[in-house]
């Protein structure tokens, strides 16, 4: 079993201040509780499970890379600050303003600066490339960024979309 758990803390996700780890024969993460050991499934909110999906790819990442393994040394993640934007309009704005909750925005920010200090305490033999709304203003996360996707610059482009469909 791969430990989670000091992750887990510094994203202050639920059950975290116990012991949290990732079951590799039952490919779950598993929480130990005051009413026993649960597993994802019956942890909490979607913040919790974003949390605890990339806590244990992290966890296996690290581990991967550390011990040499023979797994790319790279990982995509996909709007992993969904759960915190309250609406369409303000997800696709990227305005970390408009995130429902000073408590929320700065789980956003622990979640970004995780990781970016993962990818840096490995570098330079990985690669972390995560595709989001949020865009934070912090000089770290900026220097970053490598494309800012807003106002029709997008990942396909319209025309690529256009020329298939027609």
């Amino acid at each position: 079993m791969l430990r989670c758990s000091s992750c887990a803390q510094k994203l202050k996700l639920e059950h975290s201040k116990r012991s949290i780890r990732l079951d590799v024969r039952k490919l779950t993460v598993l929480a130990d509780t005051d009413d026993g050991i649960r597993p994802l499934l019956r942890i909490g909110s979607g913040e919790n499970w974003v949390g605890y999906h990339l806590v244990a790819h992290l966890a296996l990442h690290r581990y991967f890379t550390l011990h040499q393994r023979p797994v790319p040394r790279m990982l995509l993640l996909d709007q992993v600050t969904q759960p915190f934007y309250p609406s369409k309009v303000a997800k696709d704005s990227g305005n970390t303003d408009l995130i429902r909750s000073d408590a929320d925005r700065n789980t956003v920010r622990g979640m970004f600066e995780l990781m970016y200090r993962f990818t840096n305490d490995l570098a330079p033999k990985f690669q972390l490339i995560v595709s989001d709304h949020a865009n934070l203003p912090d000089q770290w996360c900026q220097d970053c960024v490598r494309y800012n996707w807003r106002n029709g610059d997008a990942l396909i482009p319209q025309a690529w979309i256009d020329e298939h469909t027609s």
